[in-house]
């Protein structure tokens, strides 16, 4: 189940970023600057990325790790970047499968069929991992999850940069172990009309099914005004049998859908940049908290997004930039009265921000800002059955915060430095300060990076609601990493990393009362290393990569042990291996193999005489897929993908990072896919 970022990108722990339309994005977005020069990084004459040049890719530009245009050596954060090109020669059906080869990340499942993933063995999904689509933070307020098995549409983006470690002193605090940077498609790069439609196989069932629409377009009447658009509806099904610790079972086809319905459009006139998104996703379930249910429940996570700024030059090297976020959420709904699961509330925040970036001297940038976004949340239905709760002893509940940061950077002959911090106070738990520093160097072909950072996770609305008092989790990481270029066409690097999370926020669910409850634990952690080797050749690419962690004298949270081996955390296996390559074979034929390999997992496999969840340990499993894709197939702009995903057939299940008693979550098992897709420029 698990495809791959071809390789030109996932030509990644640090390489590639801008990709082949490194020079239409820098052009359209200004967001492409060489932190010495302050003019666009581009590439002359390029427009493919598979006519650059493994160093090309490797002095690409990205601004995830700081909002400053760096190269993936320099920026101060272990930064993974893929490109659409890569999205592409992967056949990926989801973000689960383009983010399976990257270092560090595997997958989990919380309750009610959402899957979601951990990084180097933490799980990440409330409010851990931030996931943004063109700087717009996607998860729901509620609990601050994340929901990713075939939800956000593929065809529309350009890039993704991930930085695989701490972002709170910039993004505040659902970036404490992860951001994920979803960058989409600007008019510029698209500049015309593009439709796609995949179709997948399982079995005798219908796996995948996805169809999009995205449009570009930029005026000639009027210089510097553009629109974009996308719009991606979409179906997902599995197969196989679900079991609770009880002997209860269900078949998961026809009881597992995922459909997804996802908008957006976007309009820029010289500094103002306005978008909207409509997101509208919806799982059928019957796992529940674990225990089968009576009859499946159909559950709906609706958002609506408006988010405007305006860069405002104030000189030529101060720029002075307002926005404005609305976000509206009824996550995790099921309006049913009888169902054990009804829940139904609506959140909303509005955010104001003002950022400043200055660059004094040549070599030195500074970046000040200040935000504040105030949280209310309300009940839809006062009955108050299955989930649904009050806040209290209300109705409705509002939390506000305020938060400032600053970073500074400065390029030095002997290392460049970026020291920077944020603080930012909830109305709620209180105020959390977490400074980062780094340096970084390139000298040659060899780069090196040491990382100092601290980062918290701020409850969500529901996380304060259904607890005794909570505190923000406070986190340390430390990280380094070393990279070199063997020759013109080798690329290897490792880095090390050692996070330590006090007060870590963790869910509980009492089966016996049929209640929700969060609290603060003493501390958890993992240390570990990521290996990354690269061979990139014009017709041939390839990557191995390896991670590996362990949570030895890290880990005091019983919700998350392993009884009898203090090295491994619930559902993430220790060691994982990730291999995938690219050869172009005739004429934009190419042939695109990968393999994700997962060491052992411990979880809850089974139930004891009185049927009570106990703790297995799940053998090693080999996910191996292979794509093969046709560009230009008859015309221009036409494409035909065809994979199989998951060969052998291994089903990867789905495992719970925590003690709340849920069975594996049956994987979909092997996949054939087929993808057609054209494009025209307008």
């Amino acid at each position: 189940m698990i495809a791959r970022p071809s390789l030109v990108a996932v030509l990644t722990v640090g390489a590639v970023g801008a990709l082949g339309t490194a020079r239409r994005s820098a052009a359209a977005d200004g967001a492409s600057e060489d932190l010495a020069s302050g003019k666009p990084a581009q590439l002359e004459g390029v427009t493919d990325v598979e006519q650059l040049s493994l160093a090309d890719l490797l002095d690409t530009q990205v601004d995830v790790a700081s909002k400053k245009p760096q190269t993936t050596r320099e920026t101060p954060g272990i930064v993974t970047v893929i490109t659409r090109n890569d999205i592409l020669n992967a056949g990926a059906r989801d973000l689960l499968d383009v983010l399976a080869l990257v270092p560090g990340f595997a997958p989990g499942v919380d309750v009610e069929g959402v899957v979601d993933l951990g990084i180097r063995g933490q799980w990440g999904h409330e409010g851990k991992i931030l996931l943004q689509i063109d700087g717009q933070p996607m998860n729901e307020l509620l609990y601050s999850s994340l929901q990713l098995a075939n939800h956000y549409p593929l065809e529309s983006i350009d890039r993704i940069e991930v930085i695989r470690g701490p972002g709170s002193a910039i993004y505040g605090g659902y970036a404490e172990l992860a951001v994920i940077n979803i960058i989409t498609r600007d008019a510029i790069s698209l500049d015309g009309v593009a439709v796609a439609a995949t179709y997948g196989q399982i079995g005798r069932a219908v796996g995948h099914a996805n169809t999009s629409l995205s449009f570009g377009a930029t005026s000639s009447a009027i210089p510097d005004l553009s629109a974009v658009g996308s719009l991606m509806i979409g179906h997902a099904s599995s197969r196989g049998t679900y079991r609770d610790f009880s002997g209860a079972s269900y078949a998961m086809h026809g009881n597992s859908d995922v459909d997804p319905m996802f908008a957006k459009l976007a309009v820029r006139f010289r500094g103002l940049r306005v978008s909207a998104i409509l997101d509208n996703y919806s799982i059928d379930t019957r796992d529940g908290v674990g225990p089968v249910m009576a009859e499946t429940a159909h559950q709906g996570f609706r958002g609506y997004y408006l988010d405007a700024s305006y860069e405002i030059a104030l000189g030529e090297h101060l720029t002075l930039t307002p926005r404005f976020d609305l976000i509206r959420q009824i996550p995790w709904e099921i309006t049913d009265p009888s169902s054990e699961m009804f829940y139904t509330k609506t959140v909303s925040r509005y955010t104001a921000g003002l950022a400043l970036s200055y660059d004094p001297a040549r070599d030195v940038h500074l970046l000040v800002g200040v935000e504040t976004y105030a949280d209310r949340a309300h009940l839809n239905d006062t009955t108050i059955v299955g989930f649904q709760t009050m806040f209290g002893d209300r109705t409705d509940v509002a939390y506000d915060t305020i938060a400032t940061y600053a970073q500074l950077l400065v390029n030095h002959r002997f290392a460049n430095l970026t020291m920077g911090a944020r603080y930012e106070h909830h109305s709620a738990v209180g105020g959390s300060l977490v400074p980062r520093i780094a340096l970084t160097k390139v000298m040659g072909r060899f780069h090196a990076k040491l990382l100092a950072s601290q980062a918290f996770r701020a409850p969500g609305v529901e996380n304060i609601n259904l607890s005794n008092g909570l505190d923000p989790e406070r986190t340390t990481v430390f990280e380094a990493e070393a990279g070199y270029e063997i020759g013109e066409h080798m690329f290897a690097a490792v880095n090390a990393f050692d996070t330590t999370i006090k007060k870590p926020i963790i869910y509980e669910y009492d089966r016996d009362q049929m209640t929700e409850l969060y609290q603060n634990f003493s501390r958890t952690g993992t240390r570990g290393f990521e290996l990354d080797y690269r061979v990139r050749y014009p017709r041939a690419t390839g990557e191995i990569n390896y991670s590996y962690y362990t949570a030895a004298g890290k880990n005091d949270a019983d919700a998350y042990r392993v009884p009898g081996n203090d090295s491994v955390l619930l559902a993430f296996p220790t060691h994982k291996v990730a291999m995938s390559g690219s050869l172009d074979l005739y004429r934009g034929l190419s042939l695109n193999p990968s393999a994700v390999i997962y060491g052992p997992r411990h979880g809850y496999t089974a139930a004891d005489a009185d049927g009570n969840p106990v703790i297995g340990r799940q053998a090693p499993t080999a996910l191996l897929n292979l794509n093969a894709r046709y560009r230009d197939l008859f015309v221009r702009g036409l494409e035909l993908d065809a994979g199989v995903y998951d060969i052998a057939d291994q089903r990867l299940q789905y495992l719970q990072p925590y003690s709340g008693g849920h069975p594996p979550l049956p994987g979909p098992g092997r996949e054939l896919v087929v993808r057609l897709a054209y494009e025209r420029a307008l």
